[in-house]
């Protein structure tokens, strides 16, 4: 489909997206993304360094291997800057993160500016900063393919230690593993990154690819390791249609191409992503609003009629006694349309009818899914009203509140607090009026 270089650049693009959305994943769960930031910053002074010392030495200042190993260089000392200040000082990283990256960077602005007077083949240097991917050739292929390589080698080897260094470093530093080094090994990645990705978006926008592909894959799962998939994919896609975009539309340069195309997938995912997307979110949030309320609406019915002596009985009682809509309106504070959908919803599990007066009765599943939900109620209130010195309604309002995220566990806590206290287990009246 496409022709030799062409072909370079997509395999290239391709393969710096893979890599950096897989070394990406752990920085964002080491809560470091923005170090990636400073490294990227700290490389520009090597870069104009490895210019000006080429030229000194009867160079044109663009041999790609001075430029490559001052970027290399410039960046280590960018990154055991950062780690240096963090480890020694009493700042926090947050502001030795600050600190580096502005001194870098308005040092990497002054050589440039140095630079720019010298006389040297400055032509094409600022590709360094912002990308071209059509200047790629075979060399340059591989060594992005060499580093790939060692990139997603060295993930492999250490994925437990890494793994246990971003979810707990606490316990990985009390069971004796070398902190520091998994520190450093993981800094190594990211600047092997920044080093091979200098030619494809620059050294200013990989920061990019190393957080936008990892923060885009989050929405979609919670595994680590289908987690480092999916940002790997998301950054190779990123590359892939950004270098075509770039190659086929004019005045588009090649590193903001990428970007923007990582930034769609990202907002896709925003949007659309199955564990953390805003929809996915706005559908699990309106589901549990209509399990609490149709919760709420059982117990409603079930101590409306315990308050009229007409208790539901679970053994023996097919159906409860009828009550009246209108008074679980009062009762509830709802509103007419919010009943009416809790009762919709009730009805169609089976736990409901309605009779011919509007009445609504409880069916015997009904009961029994009612005298659960007042007995979680319940002992709630009861380890409220023991443990915490609040206001009937508060106490109330607090188990309607907390009831419904009540798992085995906690509920097997409160029965046994409450037999502890001497309680009724079965079904614990209740602590205020109703």
């Amino acid at each position: 489909m496409f022709d030799y270089n062409t072909t370079l650049v997509i395999q290239s693009a391709g393969l710096l997206g893979v890599i950096a959305g897989m070394v990406g994943v752990y920085l964002l769960l080491r809560k470091r993304s923005l170090i990636g930031d400073a490294i990227c910053h700290a490389a520009l002074p090597g870069l104009a360094i490895a210019f000006l010392t080429n030229v000194a030495w009867g160079g044109n200042g663009k041999s790609l291997v001075w430029l490559l190993m001052g970027a290399g260089l410039s960046g280590t000392a960018g990154s055991l800057a950062v780690i240096g200040l963090r480890r020694w000082t009493n700042l926090k990283e947050d502001a030795a993160l600050g600190i580096v990256l502005s001194v870098f960077f308005g040092i990497g602005t002054a050589l440039f500016s140095i630079v720019q007077q010298s006389e040297g083949d400055k032509a094409g240097l600022e590709n360094f900063i912002l990308g071209k991917t059509a200047s790629i050739v075979a060399s340059d292929a591989q060594t992005i393919r060499i580093a790939s390589l060692i990139v997603v080698a060295a993930l492999v080897l250490f994925r437990k230690e890494l793994k246990l260094l971003c979810f707990d470093p606490m316990l990985a530093s009390a069971q004796g593993w070398p902190i520091l080094f998994m520190d450093l090994l993981l800094l190594s990645c990211v600047l092997v990154v920044v080093i091979v990705g200098a030619n494809v978006v620059g050294v200013i926008l990989v920061i990019a690819l190393l957080v936008i592909p990892p923060a885009s894959a989050r929405f979609w799962t919670h595994s680590l390791p289908v987690t480092i998939f999916a940002s790997a994919l998301i950054g190779a896609s990123s590359g892939v249609i950004g270098a075509l975009s770039s190659l086929y539309i004019d005045h588009i340069p090649s590193g903001a191409a990428i970007v923007l195309a990582a930034s769609g997938f990202f907002a896709l995912s925003l949007v659309f992503g199955i564990e953390r997307g805003l929809l996915w979110r706005a559908w699990s949030l309106g589901r549990q609003r209509t399990k609490a309320d149709q919760e709420h609406l059982l117990r409603s019915i079930f101590e409306l009629l315990e308050s009229q002596d007409k208790t539901p009985q679970v053994h023996g009682q097919l159906r409860s006694e009828s009550v009246q809509l209108v008074d679980l309106v009062r009762m509830r504070e709802w509103s007419s349309s919010r009943l009416n959908a809790a009762v919709r919803k009730v009805r169609r599990q089976g736990w409901m009818t309605i009779n011919r007066d509007g009445a609504a009765t409880l069916t015997a599943s009904g009961i029994q899914q009612s005298v659960r939900a007042v007995r979680r109620h319940r002992l709630l209130e009861l380890y409220f009203a023991r443990w915490a010195d609040l206001s009937p309604d508060a106490i109330d309002r607090g188990a309607d509140y907390t009831e419904h995220s009540l798992n085995d566990d906690l509920l097997a806590e409160l029965e046994k607090d409450a037999i502890v206290m001497g309680d009724a287990i079965s079904l614990p009246k209740s602590v205020h009026p109703i």
